[in-house]
């Protein structure tokens, strides 16, 4: 897809990437626009490429985590975490999915997020 980072951000209020920036993913989004994020991935999925896929995803990811910490609606976050588990897998976000795994660590001492990602190893 050309100019992801301008759709994602016209469409979606995610702020574009600084100069060099690492882990934007990580850090662009906000956890309230998450099924915003979904409806994007799932609207140009065809669109983008692997780099691209990975990028949404993660961001997808990260905004569960960000609603996990802030205690939202667990059926909230069921909703969004049934649509996430549905790319995740068709997309085949292996690397996603282990990174959030922390397969080399107790679930205690990793993310909220990680007991749901190690059900998809």
């Amino acid at each position: 897809m050309e100019n992801f980072y301008e759709k994602i951000n016209e469409e979606c209020g995610v702020r574009l990437p600084f100069s060099n920036e690492q882990d934007w993913e990580i850090c662009a989004g906000d956890p309230n626009h998450t099924s915003g994020y979904i409806a994007f991935y799932n609207k140009y999925s065809d669109d983008m490429d692997i780099w691209q896929k990975y990028l949404a995803a993660n961001l997808i990811v990260q905004g569960i985590e960000d609603l996990m910490e802030q205690n939202e609606d667990q059926n909230v976050i069921d909703a969004l975490w049934s649509e996430t588990q549905k790319i995740l897998l068709k997309d085949n976000h292996r690397h996603t999915i282990f990174s959030w795994s922390c397969v080399e660590q107790e679930p205690e001492d990793s993310w909220l997020i990680t007991p749901r990602m190690r059900e998809l190893l």
